[in-house]
C-alpha cells in the first residue's frame, strides 16, 4: 500500500465506565474515552476523567486527599484496585476503568 493510502494509527485510549450516581450526575452517560500514555495510573486517569467533564464529580469517589471513600469500587479490566496497586495501579492501551461511587439503601 503507497504511502500515501496508509491509515493512521489509532490513538492509544482507556475506557472509563460509568455507574450509579455518576452516571445520574451526567445525565445518563455511560462511558468515556480518555487518552491514554505510557506511566498512567488509576490515579492519573481520575484526574483526566474530572478534567474532561463539565461538572465536579471526583469527589464522589474520593476524599480531598485522594483516598477512596469506604463504598468506592474501582475496576480495571474487570479486577478490583483494592487486589492491585490501589490508584497506583497502572494502566495500559486499551483497558477499561469502572468507576462505581459509593451506593445506599437496601
Amino acid at each position: 500500500m503507497p504511502a500515501s493510502c496508509s491509515k493512521m494509527p489509532e490513538a492509544a485510549t482507556v475506557r472509563v465506565q460509568i455507574y450509579g450516581l455518576l452516571r445520574l450526575m451526567l445525565g445518563g452517560r455511560e462511558a468515556l474515552e480518555l487518552p491514554w500514555r505510557e506511566g498512567d495510573t488509576v490515579r492519573g486517569m481520575l484526574e483526566k476523567f474530572q478534567e474532561a467533564l463539565p461538572i465536579a464529580v471526583n469527589h464522589k469517589l474520593v476524599d480531598a486527599g485522594g483516598v477512596p471513600h469506604i463504598g468506592t469500587i474501582i475496576l480495571v479490566n474487570r479486577r478490583n484496585i483494592l487486589h492491585l496497586d490501589g490508584l497506583d495501579t497502572p494502566l495500559s492501551d486499551g483497558d477499561v476503568l469502572a468507576l462505581f461511587p459509593p451506593g445506599a439503601g437496601g
